[in-house]
């Protein structure tokens, strides 16, 4: 059994999210042609440095404690941040976001027997999947504002199947004048049509730290920083399987 504990509630000074795919290499005696191939499974790898400070004022304590838990053997899941520069503050043209209700007295709350109820519009809509004419996985949306640049490269979409699916953006696509475009993708995607779909969502896995657990001295005055290489780790590479635990 491996414990899977959530990241702790800090922000990241840096960030890297990216994907690695080993090789074999070999050379041919005869003519010294190289022939490469796949060494093993393909896998992300994430970078995070930390502030000591953070917004919590708590940012180092966090970092140790997450040390302790970890033990050298547990893992931790990560969520993936914007490689791009600069955010998107259009995020509610392609990503869903809560609804609000009010009526005459002002808003109103939703419930159910298990607690509040939480509504969400989500604006844009899967209407169609294929391959391109160079064999990429494609998705076509709708609903998005007319001739505009709606997926940027190396951004995630998630459309909200069952269950639901994420993928990574392979270049720049922009709708056409009805707020349609179709959108290169790695990967394929399956029972999606009619489905929502978010752009600009985040991709997550499980990690395992890389080398020793980051070490850091405050100093008496300013910010320091804690800097995590992991890489991800598959629960069949465990003995048993994940455990999933926020304590936080």
């Amino acid at each position: 059994m491996t414990n899977v504990y959530a990241w702790p509630p800090v922000g990241a000074l840096g960030h890297e999210w990216t994907r690695v795919d080993p090789v074999d290499v070999s050379r041919s005696l005869i003519t010294g042609a190289d022939y490469r191939s796949a060494a093993q499974r393909s896998r992300r790898m994430a970078t995070l440095v930390v502030s000591g400070i953070d917004n919590t004022e708590a940012g180092a304590g966090y970092m140790e404690s997450l040390k302790r838990l970890l033990a050298g053997r547990h893992a931790v899941r990560l969520y993936s941040k914007p490689v791009n520069w600069g955010g998107r503050g259009d995020n509610a043209l392609r990503n869903k976001a809560p609804l609000t209700w009010e009526d005459s007295e002002g808003s109103v709350t939703w419930e159910d027997s298990e607690g509040s109820v939480t509504w969400e519009y989500r604006p844009l809509t899967v209407t169609a999947t294929g391959t391109d004419s160079l064999g990429f996985a494609t998705v076509t949306i709708s609903g998005g504002p007319a001739n505009y640049l709606i997926a940027r490269p190396g951004e995630f979409l998630t459309i909200y199947s069952d269950p639901a699916q994420t993928a990574e953006i392979v270049t720049a696509a922009q709708t056409d004048g009805t707020g349609a475009a179709t959108i290169r993708v790695f990967g394929s995607l399956a029972n999606a049509i009619g489905a929502a779909v978010s752009i600009g969502t985040s991709d997550t896995g499980v990690f395992l730290p890389v080398g020793p657990y980051p070490r850091a001295v405050r100093p008496s005055a300013g910010d320091w920083s804690y800097t995590w290489n992991f890489r991800e780790l598959f629960e069949d590479e465990v003995d048993g399987s994940f455990v999933e635990i926020d304590p936080w």
